[in-house]
């Protein structure tokens, strides 16, 4: 073979080996949503390219073996063709011929090398990470001929090394994981306000809505303590007394005590009320049907129910039957954009005492306590931050108690009953 002829194959080699290259980096870039979208609209190489993505480790293995190919190529034909050209033309100097033989074959091979790295190597591999969808399309039919050529050999060397990995205790994939946790969505969403891509205003609301799926209608209730609530033989006269208050618009109904419900009452029912039949209405015959729904509903699911039945409130009830808390659509809301002031606002307001201690609710979640303050309780089988502490305690907890976390101080403020009311939050020294 010329000389001349060798390095046009060294360049066709060369070319080869920076098409398997890219191939390799954009069936590992490419978003496959963007690609299944371009195949549902007619897109042929789309199609291909989607193959490709389905079988991933066979196409691997196939880029891997074209890049071996075309570096062994590579090597056995343009470094020697390289090296006879240059040695020729040194050949013809006055430098002595162990010098110039040297020299001939130290810079072919180098020429070779770096030709390799950056044309062969590095200029596809940023290529099609920087353009990866595009990449794909563009190489996926002429590199799926060349896996369907060579697919038995393929095959066979991909087998090999899947009996290898399972030698290792790991189960190869033949398609690369498309799903995320909700914790590697909120780092997506972060990234991409980080890199301008969303407004920081829309990831705040996206990661609430991630957080929100985790949530049951337990955790964010309003707790039975709190529920305002009247006797459904209640007279007009007391259920504004009631409602101006506390500030709430819905009052759930009941006969006796909140196990006993008899409906949800709407203050504006009242105002509507003609004068004449103010003494002989009460509660319970303006109260319309209540919604029930048990603690471990999830918030997303409860927001669809309490959407579709056009309910405002709902009253959780726990295994046992009884009612433990009151949901409204409003708390939900809260969770989902961020909190705003309502008549039914829980009223968790934090506020910081003169020593520097934050007091907050002791209903008050874990999660809640992490946004306002950056202080992250472990994780346990409480719901909010007065379970944590009386989880550390394993009784009781009394006024002054405390308990000390890896990242804060907890002490119990203030109490009602065996309720807490306000925990002093420090964080740790």
């Amino acid at each position: 073979m010329s000389t001349s002829v060798a390095l046009l194959v060294g360049l066709g080699l060369l070319l080869a080996n920076g098409a398997f290259v890219a191939a390799e980096f954009a069936l590992l870039a490419a978003r496959r949503s963007k690609i299944e979208a371009l195949a549902e609209e007619g897109s042929k190489a789309a199609g291909h390219a989607l193959a490709g993505l389905r079988e991933i480790s066979l196409m691997l293995a196939g880029a891997q073996l074209g890049i071996t190919m075309a570096s062994l190529g590579l090597g056995a034909t343009a470094e020697p063709a390289l090296h006879a050209g240059l040695d020729a033309v040194l050949a013809g100097t006055a430098i002595p011929r162990p010098i110039t033989a040297v020299a001939s074959l130290v810079i072919a091979l180098g020429v070779t090398i770096f030709l390799h790295m950056v044309v062969g190597e590095m200029a596809p591999k940023s290529w099609a990470i920087s353009h990866p969808e595009r990449s794909a399309l563009l190489i996926a039919r002429p590199f799926r001929w060349f896996v369907r050529l060579l697919r038995p050999f393929i095959r066979f060397l991909n087998g090999l090394s899947n009996v290898l990995v399972r030698a290792a205790g790991v189960e190869p994939q033949d398609e690369v994981a498309q799903v995320h946790a909700p914790a590697d969505l909120v780092l997506l969403l972060e990234e991409s306000a980080r890199r301008g891509r969303i407004d920081v205003d829309e990831q705040a609301l996206l990661t609430r809505a991630i957080d929100l799926s985790g949530l049951d209608a337990e955790a964010a209730m309003v707790p039975r303590p709190d529920v305002v609530a009247i006797a459904a033989d209640a007279s007009v006269d007391e259920i504004e007394r009631v409602a101006s208050a506390s500030g709430r618009s819905r009052l759930p109904v009941h006969s006796g005590d909140l196990d006993d419900v008899v409906g949800v009452l709407h203050v504006k029912d009242v105002l509507a009320i003609d004068p004449d039949d103010r003494d002989r209405l009460n509660a319970g015959q303006l109260a319309g049907p209540a919604m029930l729904t048990p603690e471990s509903r999830p918030v997303e699911e409860l927001m669809l129910d309490m959407r579709s039945r056009r309910q405002h409130i709902a009253l959780v009830v726990d295994e046992f039957g009884s009612v433990t808390g009151l949901v409204a659509l409003e708390d939900l809301l809260e969770e989902l954009i961020g909190a705003f002031e309502d008549e039914t606002d829980r009223r968790r307001s934090l506020r910081r005492r003169a020593d520097g201690a934050v007091m907050v609710p002791g209903s008050l979640r874990p999660d809640e306590l992490a946004t306002h303050l950056d202080i992250r309780l472990p994780e346990g089988d409480w719901e909010t931050v007065a379970g944590y502490v009386i989880a550390r305690l394993g009784r009781l907890p009394e006024v002054g108690d405390a308990v000390d976390g890896e990242e804060c101080r907890l002490e119990i403020t203030r109490m009602d009953g065996h309720r807490v009311l306000e925990v002093a939050v420090r964080p740790a020294s």
